[in-house]
């Protein structure tokens, strides 16, 4: 049953972040620095980082590196 339900590794996952994080990833996966960053995207600093901490949470990733990791497993990117 359990192998019946299983999702492939490849597969891509279901995606819960919207096309601004989407586009907040791409850009930090891209080596961008923070102002850059939120000059590219129209935001101040401040509104980039809070973004930022706020998708880290809610991938459960501990830093950058592993939130572009897990978006570009899940086919997100």
């Amino acid at each position: 049953m359990c192998w019946r339900q299983a999702t492939p590794l490849d597969a891509p996952g279901e995606n819960p972040i919207g096309e601004e994080d989407r586009q907040l990833l791409i850009l930090l996966v891209s080596g961008l620095k923070d102002e850059a960053i939120a000059r590219q995207l129209g935001w101040s600093v401040r509104t980039m980082r809070r973004r930022m901490s706020r998708l880290l949470e809610s991938l459960g990733a501990a830093n950058r590196f592993q939130a572009g990791v897990i978006a570009a497993r899940s086919g997100w990117l």
